[in-house]
């Protein structure tokens, strides 16, 4: 699962478009290996990195996807019940950071530095939904903004008015915010982490009940979920009870944790407090059975550059207050309106999908969070696939030129201009077919085998044709010893694709509703 903070995943995009350190520019932000663009006009390769060695699965069935974009029911895992809120509560939360990003520049130039500076506001109502199997909470932001500053360079994010509702699940320990009939940017996804969240405040507290001055580490998973990092290698959090006083228990919190996140190293110290309601137990000790009211946390982290991201040194102060609340006298409040995000594609919304919108309005698409942005410009979308920290593979979405209105390209039109494309790598052509989704989109798909810097490689290439003679080319390259681990995740990205003349473009369809149809054409060269 990968974990970023909200100031960091704002930063990352700020830094790529202030050092133009974009795909056609100089070297990826993080990247181990000399990539170039591709579609179905031009290709690409890249030096995947691969932790693991698995056998590769057949990439050439015709079957479409059964699970569609995003996270099965099996992958997700039941929250801890100490972590749940059990009623209506109003969260504030106030993050200022203060320290620097870096990133590599090309493999014998210094990493390029940036001071960065982020001021964070959330304001909103926390409850549970009645009768909720899942035990995911209701959260209705009255504020949500991130001030961020790169190098002096202002940016400002805020979450749209028509995403002010929405629901948060754990996935382990990790918080998953999703709307319920729509879908969440990456951006205002990213916004809404922020390291501890409230979901997992009550973690905190003592399984048993304590006497003064003694200490209880915090578990290994709860850390990883509040420091927003996937692992937790060394170290960990340590609790102490420091005072009790009419009926409040101020504990401390301290640590020293050694992890990872995205892959790479991460290292963070904490120092604060929290406090909690308590009632006597026995032989003087306290049972601390009521909510996590406030916390207040310095936390000082160094993490490296990754595939995805760039790398920081930071300090961040965070500051959160949780009371109860008259939800009904609460919600009657409106909150400050911001204008609703246009275009928002609609759906059953579901934790783990992330929505894309072209920003000339060529395409949108709605696809499985472990696919990260690299580059997004005119001339396309560029992002890459990282699954429990490794390099999985790389996409390269290009819009084309219009066809016309019916007429979609013959298979061997499109293997023509990847083998000329490919130049040199290309090896063989796998597998080629056709098929139609159920919304009338013709998608033209070729798998190629090649190698790159000695490797062996798979290029997924797929030509999308919508009614109207939109084209939409979508090329996904991953090292061989990968193509078991990425499955079916190219049919899943390209069945969350919306073209403007597919049955998409009205917003009101999900990426489930779009399954391809078996193939008209397929063969095996």
């Amino acid at each position: 699962m990968t974990r970023r903070w909200t100031w960091l995943a704002l930063a990352s995009i700020g830094l790529v478009v202030l050092l133009g350190l974009g795909w056609t520019g100089q070297r990826a932000l993080a990247d181990e290996a000399d990539v170039e663009g591709a579609g179905v006009e031009s290709a690409a390769a890249s030096e995947t990195a691969s932790d693991v060695d698995e056998e590769p699965a057949a990439a050439s069935s015709d079957e479409a996807p059964e699970d569609p974009v995003g996270v099965s029911p099996s992958d997700s895992q039941p929250p801890p019940t100490s972590a749940l809120v059990e009623s209506a509560s109003r969260v504030r939360v106030k993050l200022d950071v203060e320290g620097e990003l870096f990133a590599t520049a090309g493999r014998d130039a210094p990493p390029v530095r940036r001071p960065i500076s982020v001021d964070a506001c959330f304001d909103f109502i926390e409850s549970p939904p009645s009768g909720a199997a899942d035990r995911t909470v209701v959260r209705r932001y009255r504020d949500a903004t991130a001030d961020l500053r790169i190098d002096g360079e202002p940016r400002r994010t805020s979450l749209a008015a028509d995403a002010r509702t929405l629901r948060v699940s754990l996935r382990g320990t990790t918080p998953l915010p999703y709307l319920d009939d729509a879908f969440l940017s990456r951006d205002e996804r990213d916004l809404l982490e922020t390291p501890f969240d409230p979901l997992l405040l009550d973690a905190l507290r003592p399984a048993a009940p304590v006497v003064a001055d003694e200490s209880w580490d915090v578990p290994a998973d709860v850390v990883a979920g509040l420091l927003a990092i996937d692992t937790v290698e060394s170290g960990g959090i340590t609790a102490r009870l420091a005072d009790v006083a009419d009926g409040v228990a101020t504990v401390r919190i301290a640590g020293i944790v050694d992890g990872a996140a995205d892959g790479v190293p991460a290292h963070v110290t904490v120092d604060g407090s929290f406090t909690v309601s308590a009632t006597s137990g026995t032989s003087g000790s306290a049972v601390l059975d009521g909510r996590v009211a406030g916390v207040t946390v310095t936390l000082r982290e160094r993490r490296e550059a990754s595939h995805v991201a760039p790398g920081f040194d930071v300090e961040a102060r965070l500051a959160i207050a949780r009371a109860a609340t008259d939800e009904a006298a609460e919600i009657d409040t409106p909150p400050n309106e911001d204008a609703a995000t246009p275009h928002r594609r609609r759906g059953p919304g579901r934790a783990g999908l992330v929505w894309h919108r072209d920003a000339a309005g060529r395409y949108d698409l709605v696809h499985d969070d472990r696919w990260r942005v690299i580059e997004d410009g005119a001339d396309g979308l560029v992002m890459r696939m990282v699954d429990s920290g490794a390099l999985v593979a790389q996409c390269v979405i290009t819009p084309l030129s219009r066809a016309a209105a019916g007429s979609a390209p013959a298979i061997a039109e499109v293997e023509r201009d990847i083998e000329r494309s490919l130049a040199g790598q290309f090896g063989r052509i796998e597998h080629a077919s056709e098929a139609e989704r159920s919304d009338g989109v013709r998608i033209a798909r070729v798998v190629t085998s090649g190698r790159a810097d000695g490797l062996p490689f798979r290029w997924i290439h797929q030509v999308l044709t919508d009614a109207a003679g939109h084209r939409l080319s979508v090329t996904c390259m991953l090292e061989a010893s990968m193509e078991k681990r990425f499955g079916n995740a190219d049919r899943e990205l390209v069945d969350g694709v919306g073209l403007p003349g597919g049955a998409a473009a009205d917003g009101e369809r999900s990426p489930g509703d779009r399954a391809a149809r078996l193939p008209t054409e397929s063969r095996m060269p």
